[in-house]
């Protein structure tokens, strides 16, 4: 087995791998803002939930999360009239992931928000603008801004995350090359997992790199 044919078995799984690292991602994002939402809120117990889902979702391991997910939601939709029987495993990794990571996700949101001056709250309630706007037009920007070096990280933590999602049995790069080294009995193994290794690392510089771009080009700090 030649050094093309090992890189040729692994990247027949890389389009899963990508698109459940960016669903995932995007999904967890989403989340993690409305976390920050209910946690703004005056409430108790909308500042009741925040909390708990975070420390559940910072407090269970994503493998766990991903197991549940793929094994346990399909039955409580099946409780509730919704057969998921036939759905792609994909759905459910992209699920338990974003679910998994999105206390982490809130948390780097929350952050960012404290760091903003709530003088600008003040100043902007001054001249009349109401608080969906402010949050709009004025917070969030800053709060984007803040967060991304953060969100960065989390993006790459992701890319090494979404190697989990063999357990369910989907056919991404981590489990091409476990199934590549037992076809050949192990004889082979070291070999595919520092390609595989090698394949993650040029992954994780090209998305890398399109942080940075955007960082500099949005003249972020």
């Amino acid at each position: 087995m030649n050094l093309l044919s090992i890189i040729n078995g692994l990247l027949s799984g890389l389009p899963n791998t990508l698109i459940i690292l960016l669903f995932s991602f995007v999904l967890s994002s989403i989340i993690g803002l409305a976390v920050v939402w209910l946690s703004l809120q005056n409430e108790s117990v909308s500042k009741t939930i925040a909390r708990a889902y975070t420390g559940l979702s910072r407090g269970t391991p994503p493998l766990l999360m991903l197991l549940l997910a793929y094994y346990e939601l399909p039955r409580l939709l099946q409780f509730i009239g919704i057969n998921a029987q036939d759905w792609s495993k994909n759905l459910f990794a992209i699920f338990g992931l974003a679910v998994g990571f999105g206390g982490y996700m809130g948390e780097v949101f929350r952050s960012a928000f404290d760091a903003v001056d709530p003088v600008q709250f003040e100043a902007a309630y001054s001249v009349g603008m109401e608080r969906r706007d402010i949050l709009k037009e004025i917070i969030l920007p800053q709060v984007f801004q803040i967060a991304l070096p953060n969100i960065q990280n989390m993006f790459l933590g992701f890319l090494k995350a979404s190697s989990l999602v063999y357990v369910i049995g989907i056919s991404d790069m981590y489990r091409d090359a476990t199934n590549l080294a037992n076809v050949n009995q192990g004889v082979f193994q070291l070999q595919i997992f520092v390609v595989l290794g090698l394949i993650y690392w040029l992954i994780t510089i090209f998305f890398d790199y399109l942080f940075n771009l955007y960082i500099q080009k949005h003249n972020y700090i």
